[in-house]
């Protein structure tokens, strides 16, 4: 859904915005078994604009409610901030939408946070599209297909009617098509065998100690190396002993992890049957939608296929040039508006083949030129050699 409607392929890093206008109800609606991903500095500043009163203090409120009371997560936040070997934490359960929370310290620029922006362009696709009454209207009155308009102003309503259906149809689409991305991802819920929190990421393997330099009684048969052999090691040291301190603090990490996975294992039985029912709800509200949606259509449709121009010529943009044809005098009926639109392609078909064919021309040019140029130093320089 994110890298369909928002062209954006990581949809778990969220940027301050989403939190201040949004609270956690709203936003947990596109994380259902999921995983969110908080920068540290998002933490601390939620907590420096609630301070301050800044942004939407009841969306921000509920969100560290959330962090530090619900999930317990403010001691860990604090180590994070304070542990120079430590770069993130997580995962930590929510329960009711079998949602995933990691914190990190480090932020890659590639992935692009999801902003409030974002979060309403999608939210706006959670009411269908408004009908039109006019467009009702005309439908109705277009049960019965005509051969001819009765005069141009019928003809400029009709051709407006067919430009405004189009539109529509065009949003509706768009609509439908989120609406059925929703049912995969809930379907796709519902049809799982066995739904249960996933569990925490493995620790990576333990850090490899770095081999020591040759010995005393070696150190005769390898002249002039030792010096720069002894400086690597002691920086693979170094890094040794640092990796190893990040590992074991990571592995601490892990344990803490596999704790709270325990727990939410056991809560997970009071959450299940409620987090199934609201997937469930989402599904019959979105097929409702789509029927909705599709009378909608057919009304829209029954105007494009009632109309008075050819279906050759019900484009948008070809439609609005016949409107304008006939409100400009140019034309007075259809077979007007068809014979100059034709004219006006057909010149326009000749005057982009004479561009291509100028450019062409003038590329084969260069080209000649360019050949020209260099047999001509070709030549001086077997001039000079033979000289």
């Amino acid at each position: 859904m994110f890298a369909t409607f928002l062209n954006k392929e990581d949809r778990h890093s969220l940027d301050l915005s989403a939190f201040i206008n949004y609270n956690p109800e709203q936003l947990m609606f596109y994380y259902y078994k999921s995983w969110i991903n908080v920068s540290l500095d998002t933490y601390l500043q939620m907590k420096e604009w609630l301070a301050n009163g800044y942004g939407n203090s009841s969306n921000l409120e509920a969100w560290l409610n959330l962090i530090e009371v619900e999930m317990n997560i403010h001691l860990d936040l604090l180590s994070l901030q304070e542990n120079e070997y430590l770069n993130s934490i997580g995962p930590y359960y929510y329960g009711p939408s079998d949602t995933q929370f990691y914190f990190s310290k480090l932020y890659t620029i590639e992935h692009e946070a999801l902003t409030s922006s974002d979060f309403a362009f999608l939210f706006n696709f959670h009411n269908i599209p408004h009908a039109s009454k006019d467009l009702q209207k005309y439908s109705s009155s277009r049960k019965v297909a005509k051969k001819s308009a009765r005069n141009k102003d019928e003809l400029i309503r009709d051709i407006t009617m067919c430009v405004s259906s189009l539109e529509h149809i065009e949003n509706l689409s768009r609509y439908s098509r989120y609406l059925n991305i929703l049912l995969e991802e809930r379907n796709a819920i519902l049809a799982a065998n066995d739904i249960l929190p996933p569990e925490p990421t493995p620790v990576p393997d333990k850090p490899f100690k770095p081999e020591e330099p040759p010995s005393k009684l070696n150190r005769l048969l390898t002249m002039g190396i030792p010096k720069r052999k002894q400086q690597d090691y002691q920086k693979n040291c170094s890094d040794y002993n640092r990796n190893m301190k990040i590992y074991f603090i990571r592995c601490r990490e892990y344990e803490k992890a596999c704790d709270r996975y325990k727990d939410a294992l056991q809560d997970w039985s009071q959450y299940r049957q409620g987090f199934m029912k609201k997937c469930q709800y989402d599904l019959q509200e979105a097929v409702g939608k789509l029927n909705e949606v599709e009378a909608l259509l057919d009304i829209y449709h029954n105007i494009i296929n009632k109309s008075f121009v050819h279906s050759n010529y019900q484009k948008l943009e070809t439609l609005n040039s016949f409107k304008r044809y006939l409100q400009t005098g140019r034309a007075n009926d259809i077979q007007d508006c068809m014979n100059i639109y034709e004219e006006e392609r057909l010149w326009t078909e000749i005057k982009a083949s004479q561009e291509r064919i100028e450019n062409t021309i003038h590329f084969l040019q260069c080209e000649n030129d360019a050949l020209s140029l260099a047999s001509e130093q070709t030549a001086r320089l077997i001039a000079s050699a033979r000289e």
